[in-house]
């Protein structure tokens, strides 16, 4: 009797002792885990690096399109060229006109390409 008491009580100590122990090494790899990334910067974030530079050639705020000669755009890998991009409203161009050098971020959206923000360069 005394021989299938001791597996017991073991077994019971175990039992209790488990579901601590196997959360302890759980949450210390996803502590030790996270602490090798940095925090992504949010959208406002961005530095002005991310932005291309350019010149509004036709703005139509009537299709909500712009005509910018634009230099190299890195984030969509595309070398200078002139070429139309959508807006999603005539706020975005604002009071900007054909002639004014701009910075502006162009993004890659439902099959076209959309300026997300312009403003004048300084």
């Amino acid at each position: 009797m005394k021989f299938l008491s001791i597996p017991l009580a073991a077994s019971l100590l175990l039992l209790g002792a488990g579901p601590a122990m196997a959360q302890a090494p759980a949450a210390a790899a996803s502590d030790s885990h996270s602490s090798h990334h940095a925090a992504a910067p949010a959208a406002s974030e961005q530095p002005a690096a991310e932005l291309s530079e350019g010149e509004i050639t036709r703005w139509d705020p009537r299709t909500l399109r712009v005509t910018l000669k634009h230099g190299e755009i890195k984030n969509l890998e595309m070398p200078p060229m002139t070429m139309v991009f959508r807006v999603q409203d005539a706020g975005v161009v604002g009071d900007l006109k054909p002639g004014d050098k701009v910075r502006f971020r162009a993004e890659k959206a439902s099959g076209t390409y959309q300026v997300t923000r312009i403003e004048k360069a300084p």
